[in-house]
């Protein structure tokens, strides 16, 4: 990938009846001749990949799904995040515009935040346009070339984010929710839920004892003990949320001013947006919980409560 973030691990399932994915990558050349690659090395080719299960609408978990659906697969995603990934990389950008106002109503500086609709505008070029989807319920199974697997909802990178959990097998699928070196950005945002990152927290602690003894994430390698990850993601919030109300201190502070105290070093238009998207949701989490206010003008302030 052409981000900080180098890589993403797309998972190749064989199943009774074929071959299945996990995960796409980011369509860009590169990208696409890595997959090519990797599926001959494997023995087959991208013709021969059946079903793709998209974990949620970020340009590197569904951004080549309409060149593997061009190629014979079908598109399985949990259905309310179809409708936001439908929405999301339609040609009229609304959600992008939406985050633009909302980002210079919480104080980012208006050259930073064109930036940051401009980077948002290029990354969305390597999304597949996707004809046809199947749409899945939370609870619901999902058929991986003869495997069947179960589609759990884990709300919070974002908001219809779902895992795949493979109970015969013991193997979870973890998309972005648990990681096993970095935590994942959860971001609040003018079309997000309520609460990004309660939905979050409540999110792990569920999936915190499923049954799996091996789960594989999108991002660096497989790993055993999910619970004992789930605890460290979940005190790494803690301390967060702690380093929140530190940058608040007794001050009326905007959004951004204590993004920039909590993430001092920035290096690309797309780090700010995570930066103040996650910054914005733990504020958010701290004011439904009684801990801090909104304060309305432009920019909007938060205080202690």
């Amino acid at each position: 990938m052409p981000l900080a973030l180098r890589s993403i691990n797309a998972y190749l399932i064989e199943g009774s009846s074929g071959y299945s994915l996990v995960d796409t990558g980011m369509h860009t050349k590169e990208a696409e001749a890595a997959l090519r690659a990797a599926l001959a090395e494997a023995g087959i080719a991208i013709e021969d990949v059946r079903h793709v299960f998209v974990t949620h609408l970020h340009p590197d978990h569904i951004g080549m799904a309409g060149t593997l659906e061009l190629t014979g697969a079908e598109i399985v995603m949990h259905g309310p995040e179809l409708e936001n990934a439908t929405r999301m990389w339609s040609g009229d950008h609304s959600m992008i515009d939406e985050t633009y106002a909302w980002f210079e109503r919480h104080g980012m500086p208006a050259d930073v935040d064109a930036g940051m609709r401009e980077s948002w505008l290029e990354i969305g070029r390597s999304v597949d346009a996707i004809e046809h989807v199947t749409s899945v319920s939370d609870g619901e199974d999902v058929d991986l070339g003869g495997r069947r697997v179960r589609l759990k909802w884990t709300p919070g990178h974002t908001d219809y984010h779902a895992v795949l959990v493979d109970g015969a097998e013991r193997v979870l699928f973890s998309g972005d929710h648990v990681l096993p070196r970095i935590t994942s950005n959860v971001g609040l945002y003018p079309f997000s839920r309520d609460d990004p990152l309660g939905d979050f927290l409540e999110a792990l602690r569920a999936a915190r004892n499923l049954p799996v003894t091996l789960v594989l994430p999108a991002h660096g390698d497989p790993f055993g003990d999910l619970p004992g990850r789930v605890d460290q993601i979940l005190a790494h919030h803690e301390d967060r949320l702690r380093a929140t109300l530190d940058a608040l201190g007794d001050a009326e502070r905007d959004a951004y001013a204590v993004c920039r105290t909590l993430f001092p070093v920035l290096r690309s238009a797309h780090e700010e947006r995570f930066a103040l998207a996650e910054t914005l949701a733990h504020l958010r989490y701290l004011e439904r919980r009684g801990n801090v206010r909104q304060v309305e003008g432009h920019p909007v302030r938060w205080t202690r409560a």
